[in-house]
């Protein structure tokens, strides 16, 4: 039974020290690591190091949802949900106007080739129309009522538009529209 005391407390303990990490930033964590390194404390550089990265990829994500705008070329976004598995990270949301919507699907992380590649076998290998949206290359794939517009970003993620409501120019017209720029840094 203290066993079990002692394990509480240090649960507690540690739940209330982690508000005070929080409020530290990537700063503080990676030039930590160095100090630490230097005085020949490698297990606490380590730590302090996993802090670092973490604390990167959280402004990291907080700047990709950032650029999540809630109005787009007249297109209202719903609520945005985040999934982070196996090294990957995807942002999805939805806008609609006048009862259609528009699906958006952020893929990206350690695995962005994956993402990448996970996104065109969703398109069947098909082969669609090259266009040019916002300096990058995209993949445009009209079949019957759905259209998919794949836009290949410069930090080897996919940003997926994609529609069974609307056709292809207004996916596309929403697309050049979206703020590709701000999501991918």
């Amino acid at each position: 039974m203290p066993d079990k005391l002692a394990v509480l407390s240090v649960i507690l303990i540690t739940g209330a020290c982690l508000p005070a990490y929080a409020e530290e930033g990537p700063e503080e964590y990676c030039s930590a690591v160095i100090e630490l390194y230097r005085e020949g404390d490698i297990d606490a550089a380590l730590e302090e190091a996993r802090w670092c990265v973490k604390s990167l990829e959280q402004l990291a994500l907080k700047q990709q949802l950032d650029g999540f705008s809630e109005q787009v070329d007249g297109w209202t976004r719903g609520e945005i949900k985040q999934h982070k598995t196996m090294g990957m990270s995807t942002i999805e949301t939805s806008h609609t106007k006048d009862e259609k919507t528009i699906e958006v699907n952020l893929t990206t992380g350690a695995a962005g080739g994956m993402g990448a590649l996970a996104a065109i076998s969703q398109l069947g290998m098909q082969v669609g129309e090259k266009v040019r949206i916002k300096r990058r290359t995209a993949l445009v794939n009209a079949t019957g009522s759905k259209v998919e517009i794949l836009v290949t970003l410069n930090n080897a993620g996919m940003l997926n538009f994609s529609s069974t409501s609307t056709d292809k120019d207004t996916v596309i017209s929403f697309a050049k529209a979206f703020p590709i720029n701000a999501i991918d840094r």
